[in-house]
């Protein structure tokens, strides 16, 4: 009976030791395991703020450079504009002077309408300014038809840069939201 009292005590004791021996290194191998894994996710998270921050960047440099380019044809449109209304001031300046000189013409014709001879050379004359006058309000004429036209060719060239800009936008947008989906 003294043996089976024995047994009963040591057969547990002896069942506590192999169950702890398991359980250290089973315990053991989970915390590695935990530990392995908590690494690998800081690393996919570095190399995701990594790539985050890279993307970052390349949207910000083609947005600047996009920018660049909308600010250089901005100003190259307002070069050509100062210099196509440069053009028109002094296309109005001399159609001021051309009726100025017209005026003048007309004047001096009916100040030599006394004398038959000179007024018929200052008919002709004055014929000739007319015909220039003719030819360049001709030129106007095309002028202001270039100018509106070149007008409506850069507003719709503006109105594709915008709509180019806002489709880069939305695919920006879509990309960063692609990139937080994964």
């Amino acid at each position: 009976m003294k043996k089976l009292t024995a047994l009963y005590f040591i057969v547990p004791i002896i069942g506590v030791i192999c169950f702890s021996f398991f359980y250290t290194s089973v315990k053991a191998e989970l915390h590695e395991r935990e530990v392995q894994r908590k690494k690998e996710q800081e690393q996919a998270q570095a190399l995701r703020a990594q790539k985050d921050l890279k993307d970052r960047q390349d949207a910000y440099a083609h947005a600047r450079a996009e920018i660049d380019l909308r600010i250089k044809k901005i100003e190259e449109r307002k070069k050509e504009e100062e210099r196509k209304a440069a053009e028109v001031q002094a296309a109005k300046d001399s159609r001021d002077l051309v009726y100025r000189e017209r005026e003048r013409q007309s004047k001096r014709l009916t100040d030599l309408l006394d004398s038959r001879s000179v007024a018929n050379d200052q008919l002709a004359a004055v014929q000739e300014q007319l015909k220039l006058q003719r030819i360049q309000s001709e030129y106007y004429g095309t002028a202001a038809s270039e100018v509106s036209q070149n007008k409506r060719l850069y507003e719709q060239a503006l109105a594709r840069m915008d709509a180019a800009a806002a489709a880069a936008i939305k695919q920006a947008e879509a990309l960063k939201a692609q990139a937080k989906k994964s």
